[in-house]
């Protein structure tokens, strides 16, 4: 089954280790090449903004730390529509879980919020960590690519 999606709307939901890709000293040309190609059709969720201002702040006052905080405020900002926990989202993230303890696969609960706010918003989770969702996926019909691959 496919998600049906808006096309004023972004498509691809982000996961912070995505997004990061960006900013890397040797970031994966194909992550890098995906994400321009989609740039408009793009966004990240306030779990994932959540990851990325948690990796700012524990970083020492700095030169890198400054930059983490440009990289937040004026590229991922300023690029990227950023979808909220919902109550429909919350909805959708109850019942992912508690599916999902029902045959034995207990799921991570801030993986399973991002799940949630890609299904609430019919969108396709873009993530690295493709395992970490695959209990999700036999609950749902949560949609993951793996733009690494």
């Amino acid at each position: 089954m496919t998600v049906e999606y808006n096309e004023e709307e972004p498509h691809y939901l982000l996961d912070s280790n995505i997004v990061s890709e960006i900013i890397k000293n040797d970031p994966d040309f194909n992550v890098i090449k995906k994400i321009a190609e989609h740039n408009s059709d793009c966004a990240i969720c306030t779990p994932s903004l959540h990851e990325l201002l948690y990796g700012y702040e524990k970083q020492s006052d700095g030169a890198y730390k400054e930059f983490l905080k440009r990289f937040i405020n004026e590229d991922v900002r300023e690029n990227f529509k950023i979808k909220n926990y919902s109550e429909k989202a919350c909805g959708i993230h109850a019942q992912i879980r508690a599916s999902a303890e029902k045959i034995g696969r207990p799921v991570p609960f801030s993986d399973s919020m991002i799940a949630a706010i890609a299904l609430a918003n019919h969108m396709v989770l873009v993530t690295r960590n493709t395992r970490h969702f695959e209990a999700i996926q036999e609950v749902s019909e949560l949609q993951v690519e793996n733009w690494f691959e």
